[in-house]
């Protein structure tokens, strides 16, 4: 049985079919299943891709301290404040030897009419929350929020966190909170205050404080 000969422009034809079938292998395995990419950038791009957000405008690029005590953001090695016009949202991503991984995105959507926007980046002991500001009068923001505590007669605490301004109209804020506790968002008090340390905002006091015994004045009882 004669078989047809492999002409240059068959071959030619094979090598472009292979390659773009590696092609399309090689983006499903990107987006779908960490596997580890080049460079953060294609990791970030990558992340965005896969929660069908953006691409949006990298404002702030954020490299965790290696060291759990020293003020981590949460457990990704870099994090990015992304905007995508009335959108805003963290994206952490981490390395894998040489390579990057594709990580973890949240988002939130932008109300001018609010002051201050929080969202928690990472809920468990080392996190931190995105707070969006809308008052180009807040220099400080702090976070006020109930933890576990067994050492209260109420069997919680309020713990506060604050921090300066990350980037533009952006705060990210760390926090520690004990090992077995964790940070929710509907649970979170957000303040603002001004350069010279004048309260400028206070959210509301969250509905489920009540829950933990805490009153409307933010007293434990």
């Amino acid at each position: 049985m004669s078989t047809r000969p492999v002409t240059p422009a068959r071959r030619r034809r094979r090598i472009l079919r292979d390659t773009l079938l590696l092609a399309a292998v090689l983006a499903v395995l990107v987006l779908r299943m960490d596997f580890p990419v080049f460079t953060a950038r294609q990791a970030l791009a990558a992340t965005q891709a896969r929660y069908f957000f953006g691409p949006g405008e990298v404002i702030a690029a954020l490299d965790n301290p290696q060291e759990w005590d020293a003020g981590r953001f949460g457990p990704s090695d870099r994090y990015y404040i992304l905007r995508w016009g009335d959108w805003y949202a963290w994206c952490g991503i981490s390395r894998s030897g040489p390579f990057w991984r594709t990580g973890s995105l949240g988002a939130v959507e932008n109300d001018p009419s609010l002051p201050l926007i929080p969202l928690v980046v990472d809920e468990y002991s080392y996190g931190s929350v995105l707070v969006v500001c809308n008052d180009p009068g807040i220099a400080r923001v702090e976070l006020v929020f109930p933890v576990s505590s067994p050492e209260t007669d109420s069997g919680c605490t309020l713990l506060s966190a604050s921090g300066g301004q990350t980037a533009e109209g952006c705060f990210l804020i760390p926090y520690y909170i004990p090992s077995g506790s964790f940070l929710s968002s509907d649970a979170l008090q957000v303040k603002g205050y001004d350069a010279a340390g004048a309260l400028r905002y206070e959210s509301p006091v969250p509905e489920r404080w009540a829950g933990y015994g805490i009153s409307v004045s933010g007293e434990v009882g």
